[in-house]
């Protein structure tokens, strides 16, 4: 009988505090992911405005090969001149 009392103390007062420690730390450890993927989210909101602006470009490089294709004619008849 004595060694059940020691097994219930030692449950009640070791193996008990060392789970809720645990576990606090587990709990801690998820509310700081949730706060880090709050912060990312942000963070990829400025990036989708950012990448918006890319698109933009498109038609700009579409324009630049065409000069530059005019511009490869214009340097061929030039050329044929002199």
């Amino acid at each position: 009988m004595a060694l059940w009392w020691a097994g219930d103390a030692i449950f009640f007062f070791v193996v008990i505090p060392v789970v809720v420690v645990l576990l606090q730390r587990l709990a801690r450890s998820a509310l700081d992911v949730g706060k880090q993927i709050d912060t990312i989210h942000d963070q990829a909101g400025g990036i989708v405005i950012a990448v918006d602006d890319v698109k933009a470009l498109i038609p700009t490089r579409d324009a630049v090969k065409g000069v530059g294709a005019g511009l490869t004619r214009y340097v061929k008849a030039v050329d044929r001149l002199l």
